[in-house]
């Protein structure tokens, strides 16, 4: 976590305090860093997913130095001292109500939401004749769709998008004209019970 402590924290590896002037790193800089070392350490170096520990063979430190109680600690601490600094909670700038009604209307609109067929060849920027992508015409009818739905059932199911990425096609069925979805993986409420969710498929 070295490189994640000299770019983001307002300490220096020596213990001195960072100037105002040195840019640091946004703490979802750093969860992105700590994501790329855990798949280096345990993908790449064969180390797995089990915590960082102490052989009980040796008194040797075995599994994937990534994942410890240090390191933990250290980006619960880096974050405390991030919102402290005045920086944007990660939670704050979730997706809200308002946001996905922005999202739906636009992505009605007819130039987005009718099925066009492909056509290969290069973008080119509106009203221009130059070789820029333009951010207006990022996806067709059909991967809008795809998108606002993974968006909405994220957003009602309270998931995390991998665990929305997890969602195969025989997850959903249709019952009595209403799609009903298996979520594939455990979902705790956090007042128990269990959560239905059912979107009427009637246009």
């Amino acid at each position: 976590m070295l490189t994640c402590h000299g770019s983001c924290d307002s300490i220096n590896l020596d213990g001195t305090t960072k100037l105002s002037t040195q840019e640091r790193g946004t703490y979802g800089h750093a969860q992105k860093m700590w994501a790329s070392m855990t798949y280096a350490f345990g993908k790449l170096n064969g180390l797995g997913n089990m915590p960082w520990h102490e052989s009980d063979v040796d008194a040797t430190l075995v599994s994937n130095p990534s994942i410890s109680v240090e390191v933990s600690s250290f980006m619960c601490s880096l974050r405390r001292h991030k919102v402290q600094a005045g920086e944007v909670a990660y939670s704050a700038r979730a997706i809200m109500l308002e946001i996905l009604l922005k999202l739906y209307h636009h992505n009605r609109l007819p130039e987005n939401w009718t099925v066009q067929p492909y056509q290969p060849g290069e973008r080119k920027s509106i009203g221009g004749s130059g070789t820029a992508q333009s951010l207006d015409h990022w996806g067709g009818g059909r991967v809008r769709r795809l998108l606002h739905a993974a968006y909405t059932v994220a957003f009602l199911c309270m998931l995390r998008f991998d665990e929305v990425l997890k969602i195969q096609v025989h997850d959903l069925c249709v019952v009595d004209n209403q799609v009903v979805l298996y979520l594939p993986f455990r979902k705790t409420h956090q007042n128990g019970g269990l959560f239905n969710l059912y979107s009427n498929c009637e246009p």
